[in-house]
């Protein structure tokens, strides 16, 4: 598959898209975990502009994501939610447990100052 993805000193930008379901999400946890393993030290930006569904799967990966930077004092930032994705998180009350930005930009800079 491939991730899109830009490196940024000690910012991981992943562009995620389509639908995360569980066929999806399985090719990218690979990824994610191979990435996670060789970069350490940088907090990861999840930017789901052309993100259109997150199933279970997707939510799965993104608190396991979480769970692990959080073991290494980073941070995972999702941004550019559109409202369907939005609402998931919030039907599942999972909003609380990330960081969200609107723009990646505003994300960016707050990881800047980290």
């Amino acid at each position: 598959m491939g991730l899109n993805l830009i490196k940024n000193e000690n910012i991981i930008i992943v562009y995620l898209r389509g639908r995360l379901d569980i066929h999806k999400t399985e090719e990218i946890e690979k990824e994610i975990n191979l990435l996670l393993s060789k970069e350490k030290s940088s907090h990861f930006i999840f930017n789901l502009k052309d993100v259109e569904y997150v199933s279970s799967s997707g939510l799965r990966l993104f608190v396991s994501v979480i769970t692990l930077l959080r073991q290494r004092n980073k941070q995972l930032i999702l941004c550019s939610l559109n409202h369907s994705v939005r609402k998931i998180l919030d039907v599942v009350e999972l909003n609380g447990l990330f960081r969200i930005f609107k723009t990646e930009n505003e994300a960016v800079e707050f990881l800047s100052k980290e």
